[in-house]
């Protein structure tokens, strides 16, 4: 018998994701909201100036984890609606 998932088992499961990509980067994570869009990237909402600097610093690991916690293709960093950074993930493995 085939396990069939709900959408809210999905979604509970994207959230569990995003909690586990988080916790790799706790302190710097942890007043920014993040989440995935339709086209398979993750969105990192940015509220101060100086979350945006730690995690451009942090680039590579953000998108070595990205690609493994959560399987994304790409990663974009926004400070107050505005994209500053986007970023293929897959690029972290050449």
């Amino acid at each position: 018998m085939p396990l069939e998932l709900t959408t809210n088992d999905l979604l509970v499961l994207e959230q569990y994701r995003l909690q586990r990509f988080r916790s790799f980067f706790f302190s710097t994570l942890m007043s920014c909201p993040i989440g995935l869009d339709e086209t398979n990237t993750l969105i990192i909402h940015c509220l101060e100036p100086e979350l945006v600097d730690q995690l451009l610093r942090q680039i590579d690991q953000l998108r070595w984890y990205a690609r493994v916690v959560l399987g994304v293709h790409s990663l974009a960093i926004k400070f107050v609606q505005e994209e500053i950074y986007r970023t293929a993930t897959d690029i972290a493995f050449s």
